[in-house]
């Protein structure tokens, strides 16, 4: 009778479709948290540069998956007590949304790295899943002062932005670079991928006014270009929006010849070109007056320099 009993209790649980499942975690370092069965989670950037004293934002969004509707929680930690992570929304409701993570600093946060990782969870079906995002934390630019230019967009300190349609946005030099040259260092960031937007040196035009001559391109096919010359070269370096991009750039002033790298998000760096030729209206300059940055297109977007060096 009690092998009759056992024989009969698995088929009514068969029967009935009766399932025990554990807690499901998915987990993710990339910025795409992947998918379960209910919903997928992924953040955009997924690195940025954050200067000291300032904040940096993401987009964390919560797609459904197989048709789920339900509620999902967020939270996020960090691997440094010195920057505060929030999100607001905290939960999404009907499945679908997106919420902002912002990571905020203050102005005696250490300069590093810091990994931020935001859990998204069901509990109602027990099912979670996380995605995690790097603030590069570095301090405030010390060698150049605070945006020249009128025009220019409340930006973080050390850094200047330029809206789409706006006059070009400058930062003075501190002081006349030396007449052999000089090498630049700064991050510059694009808000969009098809961006029309370019930077580069102010130099001292015969009329006494100051000239701005563009030498790097984030152009709208989604590449960075170069200048040689007066022609504008297509790298093999894509861009993204929301993404922080070291740029190093040496100028040699009496050859009239630049060279110019880039470190994307994660990369090693990359030459963009050497002994390139500055434009023509640049030509038989012996000094520059300041950096200069300026955005085309889209309608909404900028481009942000910060942390801008010379040596």
């Amino acid at each position: 009778m009690r092998t009759l009993a056992f024989l009969l209790a698995i088929v009514l649980i068969l029967n009935n479709g009766c399932v025990i499942s554990p807690r499901r975690t998915v987990n993710s370092t990339t910025g795409s948290g992947g998918s379960n069965s209910e919903f997928s989670l992924s953040a955009s950037p997924t690195s940025q540069v954050i200067t000291a004293g300032s904040s940096g934002t993401y987009t964390i969004s919560v797609t459904a998956v197989n048709g789920f509707t339900g509620t999902v929680s967020l939270s996020a930690s960090s691997t440094s007590s010195n920057i505060v992570a929030s999100l607001n929304p905290t939960s999404i409701t009907g499945g679908t949304g997106s919420a902002v993570l912002t990571v905020s600093t203050t102005s005696t946060t250490p300069s590093g790295s810091v990994t931020v990782t935001v859990t998204a969870a069901d509990t109602n079906n027990s099912v979670s899943q996380n995605v995690s995002v790097t603030a590069t934390v570095q301090g405030g630019a010390s060698t150049v002062g605070g945006v020249i230019s009128a025009a220019s967009a409340t930006v973080p300190t050390g850094c200047i932005s330029a809206p789409a349609g706006s006059t070009a946005q400058r930062v003075s030099f501190p002081a006349t670079p030396a007449t052999q040259g000089f090498t630049a260092t700064f991050a510059a960031t694009p808000s969009s991928s098809a961006m029309n937007a370019a930077l580069g040196f102010f130099a001292p035009a015969s009329s006494g006014q100051s000239a701005l001559s563009s030498l790097i391109s984030f152009s709208p096919t989604g590449v960075i270009q170069v200048r040689d010359g007066d022609t504008f070269v297509p790298s093999a370096v894509p861009y993204a929006a929301g993404e922080t991009y070291q740029f190093r750039l040496v100028e040699n002033l009496p050859a009239t010849t630049y060279s110019v790298s880039v470190t994307p998000p994660g990369a090693t760096e990359i030459s963009l070109g050497a002994n390139l030729q500055v434009p023509s209206d640049q030509r038989g300059s012996t000094t520059f007056t300041g950096l200069g940055i300026l955005a085309n297109a889209p309608e909404s977007a900028t481009l942000m320099v910060c942390n801008f060096s010379l040596q």
